[in-house]
């Protein structure tokens, strides 16, 4: 079918902040014209994620592996790794090749999503719920952490 285009990829998490959302769904629209391209995208999705979690500067390996020391879920650190390796050789000949394998462009979705529930959502929720708590028992655990 050539029109409507079909998009790939599930939706995106509620979560998700709007300068990703924006590249994602960029993503799912030209998913059905260019695999290599939605995957370079989604790449770029991650790249502004990881700058929102790592302001400082340098390439988004070097961000992943300061966020990995700052004590990032391994599980979180090999989808952010995946993401990032695939969206890159994907544009590059004879290193990755979507086209072979068709369950590699909805699962580059998927691990965003997952990255976006473990690094924007858990922290939101569980800050939330924690903020709940009386004011003198959350100064009674800052001061037990040292904080």
């Amino acid at each position: 079918m050539i029109f409507p285009l079909v998009r790939q990829g599930e939706e995106p998490h509620a979560d998700m902040p709007a300068d990703v959302l924006a590249i994602y769904e960029e993503a799912r629209a030209v998913s059905s014209l260019s695999r290599k391209s939605a995957a370079g995208l989604l790449r770029l999705g991650l790249q502004m994620l990881v700058d929102e979690l790592d302001t400082g500067s340098g390439s988004i390996d070097a961000k992943i592996g300061r966020l990995v020391q700052g004590g990032l879920d391994p599980q979180v650190q090999q989808a952010m790794d995946v993401l990032r390796v695939v969206g890159n050789e994907s544009v590059h000949p004879g290193q990755i090749d979507l086209d072979a394998d068709d369950d590699l462009l909805p699962a580059l979705f998927n691990l965003i999503n997952v990255i976006v529930e473990q690094v924007v959502s858990r922290p939101k929720t569980i800050g939330a719920l924690f903020q709940k708590l009386p004011d003198a028992k959350r100064a009674a655990i800052q001061r037990r952490d040292g904080v």
